[in-house]
């Protein structure tokens, strides 16, 4: 948190009436307070030390903000508002809705030396009768509600101001208002404070200074600006939000016209700013179904890129193929068949599992909901290459609050990226259903496709892996490793990715994720060279896989351009898979190793 940025925004005036200073709470009348058919008396403080400044000078009108119309109304001032007598007391009648001005019969002198409260009596017909600002202050909220013979606030600021006017008024004197704690968004870099400074000398100010101090390193800034007499100036700036924690940010006038401003009391406001750890921030999981076969799939496509291009690090995107080329056999363990169950059509996807609907139209609003979700859990994914040519995964998961009973569970998606050589079928060609990103000038089937986030398997299955169900601590890291057997429909292992997941067992919503890259350079593979584990051959336009071991095993036919032309799952004994066409292809029998056959038809 060190480097401070600000903006300035323009001057805000209330008056321009020069050697007479406005006391207030409130800068606006936000909403109103109150019954119906009550009788009340708000009240106002200004404490010792506010109207020292003024001392010799004299309150000379109060106005009084009201939101419905109010009878047999009185001023008062006093020292405190439980004070059983008044100081000053004046009838004012009836008071209409909105600002009323009203001059005192008797200026009352201020002596600086005690605190002067203002309110006001007022009987209210209708509800919500009292103005009120929506920006709390104690000093400037408290009522007696006559009618209930008890004290109470409104939760904001009572609508009273005090008119000052003398000959001995303060000159080169502001006030800064109170600035808010922030908690910065997880995705933010930085954070934005506001700080609203206002003139309350007798003179116009032309020209002031502030510190800015954020963790004990102050910037000082000077400002050429023209605030007139009870007028406002709100400046902007921002802090970075990148290092965790709480962090203390001050703001204080130092010179108002090229001079120290004496009266110190108003002239410094503080808040926290917190950074939450961005380990918490939620990844969101979008697994959507598509097809070569689907002609408004493109759309979603182009949906999944946009947002990880808007949203980098935070959308991660998995294409779920079904019943195309790409497609994860469906009796494998590592298929995503009960999400191409649970949709209507495609392209449609799931957040988190959380929310459904149209991968274009819906998903920025989808994902808008899902990262306004609490989220307690993190997760820290790390991949690399083995020798042998598996792939080592290595997850830390954590908690920000202890959790008795935690029921989650585990799993790791590889999808893989740059896929060509499949012809998608495209009714956006020639624009027949409006542009969509370039697509309507392609075919249909358009043949200049690269596919992305393609899903070649979910290891764990779709509802994952136990963890341990054992008390989670809050903040402490608990490890879990597994080992992927690369499927062979992988066709370039440099471009594979691995997704940590971590699943609520009892929704099965995705609580947290992690996208990785695989470290570490690709092993060499036997798997790449033709081998002969089992026995092979064609029969009548048919492959003849046949051996001991092929239980649960899978087999994928590719032809000479790595075009998956046949899925089938394997058993022991004789398999015979049928294959369009002729030619050469290659066989790949995914068992306990990915071994491959060439085979001629």
């Amino acid at each position: 948190m060190k480097k401070i940025f600000y903006i300035l925004l323009s001057v805000m005036a209330w008056s321009d009436a020069i050697g007479q200073v406005e006391l207030r709470y409130a800068e606006s009348m936000d909403s109103g307070w109150g019954d119906a058919n009550a009788v009340v008396t708000p009240y106002v403080t200004f404490p010792e030390i506010a109207v020292a400044p003024y001392s010799g000078n004299s309150i000379t009108a109060v106005g009084i903000g009201l939101m419905k119309a109010a009878s047999n109304c009185y001023v008062y001032i006093k020292k405190n508002p439980e004070d059983a007598k008044y100081i000053y007391r004046q009838k004012l009648g009836d008071l209409q809705a909105g600002w009323n001005v009203i001059t005192l019969d008797e200026p009352y002198e201020i002596k600086g030396d005690e605190n002067i409260s203002i309110g006001y009596k007022a009987s209210f017909k209708e509800a919500g009768g009292v103005g009120v600002y929506g920006v709390n202050n104690p000093d400037g909220d408290k009522v007696y509600y006559n009618s209930l013979d008890r004290w109470t606030s409104t939760g904001g600021a009572i609508c009273v101001t005090a008119v000052v006017e003398g000959d001995n008024m303060p000159l080169n004197e502001m006030s800064i208002g109170k600035i808010g704690d922030v908690t910065a968004s997880y995705d933010a870099d930085t954070v934005e404070i506001a700080a609203v400074v206002k003139n309350m000398g007798a003179n116009e100010v032309e020209a002031y200074s502030i510190g800015i101090t954020v963790d004990e390193e102050t910037v000082e800034m000077s400002y050429d600006r023209h605030v007139a007499v009870n007028g406002c100036d709100t400046v902007l700036f921002e802090v970075p939000a990148v290092e965790k924690g709480k962090h203390k940010v001050s703001v204080n006038i130092l010179t108002v016209n090229g001079v120290e401003d004496i009266y110190d009391f108003n002239n410094s406001s503080s808040a926290t700013v917190t950074v939450p750890d961005k380990a918490f921030a939620r990844r969101i999981v979008c697994e959507e179904m598509t097809g070569t076969w689907c002609g408004f799939c493109p759309r979603g496509m182009v949906g999944l890129e946009l947002m990880k291009e808007k949203h980098e690090g935070m959308f991660i995107a998995v294409s779920v193929h079904s019943d195309d080329p790409m497609a994860i056999d469906p009796e494998s363990p590592l298929s995503y068949g009960e999400f191409i169950a649970s949709c209507t059509g495609a392209p449609s996807c799931n957040v988190d599992r959380r929310f459904s609907g149209d991968p274009y139209a819906d998903i920025q609003r989808l994902y808008d909901m899902e990262r306004n979700v609490e989220n307690h859990v993190a997760i820290e994914t790390e991949a690399f290459w083995n020798a042998d040519g598996t792939i080592g995964v290595r997850s830390v998961y954590f908690t920000d609050i202890d959790i008795e009973n935690p029921a989650y569970r585990i799993a790791y998606t590889l999808t893989e990226d740059g896929i060509t050589g499949y012809p998608q079928t495209n009714y956006y060609a020639g624009g027949k259903n409006g542009d969509m990103y370039g697509w309507e000038d392609k075919g249909d089937p358009a043949v200049d496709v690269t596919y992305n986030d393609v899903a070649r398997g979910i290891f764990g299955g779709y509802r994952g892996m136990p963890l341990a169900n054992s008390p989670i601590v809050a903040h402490t890291r608990y490890e879990h490793e597994y080992e992927i057997e690369v499927p062979a429909s992988v066709r370039d292992k440099s471009k594979i990715h691995v997704i940590g997941q971590i699943i609520d067992s009892v929704s099965n919503s995705i609580q947290n994720a992690y996208y990785t890259e695989v470290k570490g350079d690709v092993p060499n593979s036997s798997a790449a060279e033709m081998t002969t584990g089992h026995e092979v051959r064609t029969d009548n336009g048919l492959i003849v896989v046949c051996g001991d071991n092929l239980e649960g095993a899978t087999a994928l036919v590719a032809d000479i351009c790595g075009r998956i032309v046949a899925i089938s799952g394997l058993h022991n004994g004789e398999n015979r898979i049928s294959v369009t066409g002729s030619g050469v292809f290659v066989l790949s029998v995914n068992n306990t190793k990915a071994e491959k056959y060439k085979v001629i038809l």
